[in-house]
């Protein structure tokens, strides 16, 4: 498990090699990315065996949640991203000055 968070994107990458495609799924609650992934009981080499696993991590402040993508690689390594959203420094710009008419108030 990987989990990043840099200026411009945050991601974090599983290795869900025990899982196929349909036996994943990922979406966002509230504040949270959560993956859930479950497969039924199936026999390899030592036996009989279910996997499950929840997985919920917390949305970095400045993400763009609306933007988040998930995606399974050919390794079946799961892939969730999403773009930080661009705070853009105030742009330099002239105030203008009102003349008024009546003096200042005086505070008592």
């Amino acid at each position: 498990m990987q989990y990043k968070l840099d200026k411009d994107k945050f991601s974090v990458h599983l290795d869900v090699k025990h899982f196929a495609p349909e036996e994943l799924t990922v979406k966002v609650v509230n504040d949270f990315v959560e993956v859930h992934a479950k497969h039924e009981e199936v026999q390899d080499e030592h036996g009989f065996v279910s996997r499950e696993f929840h997985r919920r991590y917390k949305i970095p402040e400045g993400v763009d949640a609306a933007a988040i993508t998930s995606s399974l690689s050919p390794e079946r390594v799961l892939s969730i991203s999403a773009p930080t959203k661009s705070i853009k420094p105030a742009e330099e710009r002239s105030i203008p000055i009102t003349l008024q008419d009546k003096p200042a108030e005086k505070k008592k």
